[in-house]
């Protein structure tokens, strides 16, 4: 059996666009924790047997809508608390790439989102930890 390519989670990138031109697009200095998630809505039917209208139905589903969100997790960078803040405090949404940056390559994701969550939190005796979400709007495209 052949061991499987793997890639560090150092390699998984979220970048933040600028809204320049052209764009310029900045990964938020000390991320831990990365997650790139998309996810679908179904519509749910129950169609019922034409020989058999007694019969139990099945469920059919129909995708209705796509959607993907990107969450983040890490000790606050002081450098980067203010780009967190434009973003949060912005009304529109903001170009985002979700990079998977593998040795032959990269795949890129891109779209614009929201940032819906940026919480701030700290402890007597440690550092100020940050987490944030955002949320798609519209299409995000392997680019």
């Amino acid at each position: 059996m052949a061991a499987p390519t793997t890639l560090r989670g150092t390699k998984l990138l979220i970048k933040l666009g600028n809204g320049g031109t052209p764009e310029v697009f900045t990964a938020p200095c000390a991320l831990a924790t990365k997650a790139f998630n998309r996810s679908t809505s179904v519509n749910e039917f129950n169609v019922a047997d034409c020989d058999d209208p007694d019969a139990p139905v099945w469920t059919e589903r129909v995708k209705g809508a796509i959607s993907a969100g990107v969450s983040g997790s890490g000790t606050l960078a002081e450098e980067s608390l203010n780009l967190y803040e434009e973003f949060f405090s912005q009304v529109d949404p903001r170009n985002v790439q979700v990079v998977i940056d593998y040795p032959v390559g990269a795949r890129t994701y891109q779209g614009l989102f929201h940032m819906t969550t940026f919480n701030i939190t700290g402890e007597q005796d440690g550092l100020i930890q940050v987490e944030l979400e955002l949320a798609s709007s519209g299409e995000v495209a392997v680019v």
